[in-house]
């Protein structure tokens, strides 16, 4: 038995549709701005669902999944974020890679990248960042980027995410470049893209040595920071 609940405001009413149209019996139950479905997992999957669990090829030729960020095609911020990086090597990691445009473009561009670490806690966007970065120097984590154990890396790179829900919050960004910091070595370095007002310099202060804008353009800045700061003690 396979049980869905959702919110309408979540779009689960266009979910119910799109189950319709391939699984039967199906059973709802609507209450407070809800709906609840189910239905038997049939022995055989029909195709039109199993199209679901295949990354998908978009039209910009990159494979993605339906609800990751930015399926339908590059986002403006990653594509900023790749032609201002600065030069990477050693060991780097991509926090919340989505379906991996940023790590497949990175490592196309810089060879002294020897290891770049995939850390995305969707596994649909995982599993299409699989399918993009086919180089053999990229290794892939299902993990949340805010509780990952890995570390001692030469860089990151990241355009974090900051809607949780559907209400923004820059909460979770600032978390992110608290976790980049802890997994950095301590003369190593941070790239990230962000929309210009949302408030990272502050946090990125906090964390870093030094901060400096790459770039401001269509709505975004780029911000580099070095020298990871020493965690607090906690005695």
């Amino acid at each position: 038995m396979i049980v869905v609940d959702g919110a309408k405001t979540d779009g689960v009413e266009s979910l119910l549709k799109d189950c319709k149209k391939i699984f039967s019996p199906l059973d709802t139950l609507s209450k407070a701005h809800g709906k609840l479905f189910w239905f038997t997992r049939p022995a055989i999957i029909p195709d039109a669902a199993a199209a679901w669990m295949t990354p998908a090829t978009g039209p910009t030729g990159w494979h993605t999944a339906p609800g990751v960020f930015s399926a339908d095609a590059v986002d403006r911020g990653s594509a900023l974020l790749i032609n201002t990086l600065p030069p990477l090597s050693g060991r780097v990691a991509d926090l919340g890679a989505g379906w991996g445009y940023l790590s497949a473009e990175a490592l196309q561009r810089m060879p002294a990248i020897d290891r770049i670490d995939l850390i995305e806690a969707e596994w649909a966007a995982l599993d299409a960042a699989r399918a993009n970065v086919t180089d053999p120097r990229a290794h892939f984590f299902w993990a949340d980027a805010l509780n990952f154990e890995g570390g001692d890396y030469d860089a990151i790179l990241m355009n974090p995410p900051f809607h949780p829900s559907r209400k923004a919050d820059p909460g979770l960004g600032q978390a992110f470049v608290r976790a980049a910091a802890r997994r950095l070595k301590r003369d190593a370095s941070l790239t990230l893209v962000a929309n210009q007002h949302l408030p990272y310099e502050a946090v990125l202060s906090d964390c870093f040595a030094e901060l400096s804008t790459r770039a401001t353009r269509d709505g975004f800045k780029i911000l580099h920071a070095r020298k990871p700061r020493p965690a607090p003690s906690l005695q």
